[in-house]
């Protein structure tokens, strides 16, 4: 795929990759959209998704709107076997329980086995010490090939690779992570949702680091994403802060990493794209809505029209 042009920005970079982030804005974007659109609904890739109860009827109809389906096992007694018969799979760990980890472990060891890429969402991995411990656990065994998180997850990450949280204490102070302390603001669990707000350069730091740990790729999603491969990182600009009153837009935006994935891509231009896909539909469907004047309900059908059809992408 041809690549945009990418403007290099102004702010200071903490260092933690071998170059500073690019910036590319979504609405400068339109061409790789639509290749990248193009690209899904010919190669129709089809995702394992061991994903939530809350967001699992939008993760399969965005997978099914963007080109590719959703397989939905849970159990583990089939969970290998189904991963096996598609090209990604998805390890969303929201609302968890000992069955959905025991799944997640088989489903992630055989996609690993056969050469499938994962896309691990750790979602609300500071809410609990129970969610730190097998999330963990998880990482020890899985490899992914793309995290997606938001910023307090990513750091909540980093520090229990570091060792700078101690998981089992309900006391536990907020993890502190070494590269992290010029941050300006501190972690305040919100369940699934960031406490943390943090300037583009901290954030791009932080997905540089997260991906040099793990040995992956990471997007970090926001108001601005941050996409690293631990060597490479750019910044996705544009979007609608609406997307954030929807259920489920981070763990949509992750089934559509795994359908990248599943078609052909490596991690980063996978997260690359899925970000410009979902940041250009975000800000189609914020235009759409505010030409009728309407509201929420709206938005989330326009939104889902725009990874749909292509031409509400098209400048």
């Amino acid at each position: 795929m041809q690549q945009p042009n990418i403007s290099q920005p102004d702010n200071h970079f903490a260092g933690s990759c071998l170059h500073p982030p690019d910036t590319l804005r979504a609405c400068d974007a339109s061409a790789r959209v639509l290749a990248a659109q193009k690209e899904l609904s010919e190669k129709a890739p089809r995702v394992h998704c061991l994903t939530n109860a809350v967001t699992m009827n939008d993760v399969a109809n965005i997978l099914l709107a963007i080109g590719g389906s959703a397989i939905m096992a849970q159990c583990g007694a089939e969970a290998a076997q189904i991963t096996a018969l598609c090209q990604a799979t998805l390890l969303n760990t929201g609302t968890p329980s000992d069955e959905k980890f025991t799944a997640c472990h088989l489903a992630g060891a055989r996609a690993n086995a056969l050469g499938h890429p994962v896309v691990l969402d750790p979602v609300g991995v500071g809410a609990s010490t129970y969610r730190q411990e097998n999330i963990k656990k998880l990482l020890s065994t899985v490899h992914p090939e793309l995290i997606r998180c938001n910023l307090e997850e990513a750091l909540m990450l980093l520090a229990l690779l570091e060792g700078t949280y101690e998981t089992g204490r309900e006391d536990a102070p907020a993890p502190y992570v070494p590269a992290m302390k010029a941050m300006s603001c501190k972690i305040r669990h919100g369940g699934v949702e960031s406490g943390m707000c943090a300037d583009n350069s901290t954030c791009a730091d932080a997905a540089a680091r997260l991906a040099k740990a793990y040995q992956t790729s990471v997007l970090i999603s926001g108001s601005t994403d941050a996409i690293s491969d631990g060597v490479h990182t750019a910044l996705v600009t544009g979007g609608d802060a609406r997307i954030s009153r929807i259920t489920g837009g981070g763990c949509m935006l992750s089934a559509i990493c795994a359908a990248f994935l599943a078609a052909g891509k490596n991690g980063y231009d996978a997260a690359l794209d899925a970000s410009t896909l979902w940041k250009r539909a975000a800000e189609c469907a914020g235009e759409k809505t505010d030409a009728v004047h309407s509201g929420m309900g709206s938005f989330r059908m326009h939104l889902f029209d725009a990874v749909t059809n292509p031409d509400c992408n098209k400048s």
